[in-house]
């Protein structure tokens, strides 16, 4: 056996090891992910961190999540449906398509790039939440387990919340689907490596870096670019990095907007990499308390022109709502204002279902045959 033979031998038995650890510890403290030291290893060649801090370009409201009386005021009036949301059962092609995206909730979608397959900040569990038995609970049921997941090239993280980022369908992803990669922006990696995802198979960028996925002959590269928002998954923020990403295929290109507030940013990304085919955009949990770290429906479409400009042949998906109460509006309002906005600004929208699909050139799918669904649950 080689060096190089051996190598990839221990790599796998620690691999193996860290989950039979992973999964003895207790669930709460593992969701946490890796600590400060280790964050640190990952995370010191950035070129935008200050004493290994991250912070955005334009400035952030400082209470960036709910304080106390804001959680009341949620408790008191519940984002949730009036009735039961439809869910699909996801149906995937046994090959990844030219371009396609099946939304599973939430941020959560696989996408499917010139015959290379994505899923974004998959998080298929009950709670966004350090621990099962607490913290904001799904309002649907997932369309799929991790494990019932189709087989993906890569997994694309855009920020390490417990929304985005959740260590039960990222050690599943690990152990089910071996070759995929895990493209993180930096310091991410560290809480992957802490779940027993191998480093050889987690690629990290910072801003303005970049990532090539390889598959079947077929490459693609993800662009990190600068989001408005924040990290961290304890009482310690901004030790990691937060991105959106573009995709760029061979022949398509699609945005996958992560977590943000509105930044003249976007205007660059679509100036350098638009415009965008499919524009995966966040349009829910908006409120007074952090109006710069999330965007409003209203926002999010000026986000799709910034990056788009004046070609209209994109389409546009709302990502980001509708799954977890996370924000004091009503559960329909960041679509319905979405809807009422595009009509006037003749932005094509479509408003899939949890787990269902559509097909952007053409507009076909699952998607496209009950646009209305969810006025019957608001």
């Amino acid at each position: 056996m080689t060096p190089d033979e051996k190598t990839i031998v221990q790599s796998s038995s620690i691999s193996r090891v860290s989950r039979r650890v992973a999964a003895r510890i207790a669930p709460p403290l593992n969701a946490l992910g890796a600590g400060r030291a280790a964050i640190a290893e990952h995370t010191a060649r950035s070129r935008v961190a200050r004493d290994g801090v991250f912070g955005n370009r334009e400035s952030a409201s400082p209470a960036a999540g709910p304080d106390l009386s804001t959680l009341i005021d949620m408790a008191r009036r519940p984002g949730v449906p009036s009735r039961p949301i439809p869910v699909l059962r996801p149906r995937f092609a046994p090959r990844p398509a030219d371009l396609e995206a099946t939304w599973l909730g939430h941020a959560t979608a696989v996408v499917d790039v010139d015959g290379l397959r994505f899923v974004t900040d998959p998080v298929l569990s009950m709670r966004c939440s350090p621990s099962q038995l607490v913290g904001p609970r799904r309002l649907h049921r997932a369309p799929l387990t991790a494990g019932e997941l189709p087989p993906v090239d890569a997994v694309v993280i855009s920020h390490d919340h417990y929304d985005h980022l959740d260590v039960d369908t990222i050690v599943t992803i690990a152990h089910t689907v071996p070759d995929a990669v895990f493209v993180a922006p930096l310091g991410v990696g560290a809480h992957l490596t802490a779940w027993g995802v191998p480093s050889a198979r987690i690629r990290e960028a910072d801003w303005y870096e970049d990532v090539t996925v390889a598959a079947r002959g077929i490459e693609a590269t993800l662009h990190a670019r600068p989001a408005r928002h924040f990290s961290g998954r304890g009482v310690t923020r901004n030790l990691t990095q937060w991105v959106s990403w573009a995709i760029v295929g061979p022949r398509h290109r699609v945005f996958f907007s992560g977590d943000t507030g509105h930044s003249d940013v976007f205007t660059e990304v679509g100036a350098e990499l638009g415009p965008f085919d499919l524009a995966l955009i966040a349009i829910g949990a908006y409120d007074p308390a952090w109006p710069d770290i999330h965007l409003n429906p209203e926002e999010a479409l000026d986000v799709f022109g910034q990056l788009n400009g004046a070609e209209r042949g994109g389409l546009f998906v709302p990502i980001h709502w509708g799954t977890f109460n996370l924000a004091r509006h009503p559960w329909s309002d960041p679509v319905r204002r979405l809807t009422s906005a595009a009509a006037r600004l003749r932005v094509d929208v479509r408003v899939p279902r949890p787990g269902a699909d559509v097909v952007p050139h053409g507009r076909t799918g699952s998607a496209v045959h009950d646009p209305t669904w969810w006025e019957r649950c608001a």
